[in-house]
């Protein structure tokens, strides 16, 4: 068994991986595969880990270019993301291996920090291989119109209502860290979403905060919203709470979904605040957030880390 930098003719066996694994459709994940790792704005940044049997692909990892503003000052980060080991192959520790394979020379990856979002089932691993769990994403929901969202089509109104999302750069305040929020950045994602996807701005004297959502349908009858990423231009929380307020007016005036939901850093003094001023409901549903490097391993406080469930590449 080898660990090693991915290479085309592994594409195929990778796919079936993941067909195998998620009863993903092969078509579908080819292209999103292409998308993702072979757009302009990632193909010479990020990394494709297998781990081989002989000719057989029976892992995969990558760490793809994910720009985090970090106080200001534009980090180039890394996420981790799409990890898979072979079901035959699982208890070898062939993923923490393919964890460990950016610190080789082979590898060839500088990096001063990574972070990561994973599943239950490899959270243990990433522990192990000595990561931080600064904190777990906590979900906090709000219902809206559950009996009136029951025979409507909210998706289709909001989408009519906020029109087309156009790719945007957003600094954030000093005073925060987050994932960067610029056009290029923008471009890359909106090429492999598939979905209904909405942007939502608000601007004042203050300043700005834009806000990512996301609908989905759960048990094919509750229509949610996800608010998936907020950004602001500064830290006053004048300005946060004006925004939201102007963001559920907009929602409520323009379509009817069974509730709305975020994902927050419990740590987040200002989001805690927001949740709570605007009747959000705290459920047990959490994400873990992991973080590694130089940067990670000098942190006392992550409470000025704003960080959303579009943060995830899975958004």
């Amino acid at each position: 068994m080898k660990i090693q930098k991915y290479e085309i003719w592994m594409r195929q066996q990778v796919i079936e991986l993941f067909q195998m694994e998620y009863g993903t459709d092969a078509e579908d994940f080819d292209a999103f595969f292409e998308q993702f790792y072979e757009h302009p704005f990632q193909e010479s940044d990020g990394i494709r880990i297998a781990a081989t049997d002989g000719d057989k692909v029976i892992g995969f990892q990558s760490f793809f270019h994910w720009p985090m503003d970090l106080g200001g000052k534009l980090t180039h980060a890394y996420q981790s993301g799409n990890s898979l080991v072979h079901p035959d192959y699982r208890g070898k520790g062939l993923f923490g291996k393919m964890l460990n394979y950016i610190h080789t020379e082979e590898a060839h990856m500088p990096h001063d920090l990574l972070i990561g979002f994973p599943v239950e089932m490899s959270f243990g691993a990433f522990m192990k291989n000595k990561w931080h769990n600064p904190f777990d994403l906590q979900w906090h929901i709000k219902p809206m119109r559950p009996l009136l969202a029951a025979i409507s089509n909210p998706e289709k109104s909001l989408e009519v209502a906020l029109g087309k999302r156009v790719p945007t750069t957003l600094k954030g305040p000093t005073t925060h860290s987050s994932v960067a929020q610029t056009a290029g950045y923008d471009e890359y994602r909106f090429a492999y979403q598939k979905g209904h996807y909405y942007r939502y701005t608000y601007e004042n004297e203050l300043g700005t905060v834009l806000f990512e959502m996301k609908a989905q349908r759960r048990k094919k009858i509750l229509k949610e919203l996800i608010i998936g990423k907020v950004v602001r231009s500064n830290d006053d929380l004048g300005l946060l709470r004006e925004a939201f307020e102007g963001l559920l007016k907009q929602i409520n005036k323009s379509a009817n979904f069974s509730f709305v939901s975020i994902a927050i850093n419990p740590l987040s003094k200002d989001f805690n605040q927001i949740v709570q001023t605007f009747g959000f409901r705290q459920i047990e549903k959490k994400i873990h957030f992991i973080a590694k490097g130089p940067i990670a391993d000098q942190i006392d406080d992550w409470g000025a880390w704003e960080i959303f469930r579009a943060d995830i590449d899975t958004w």
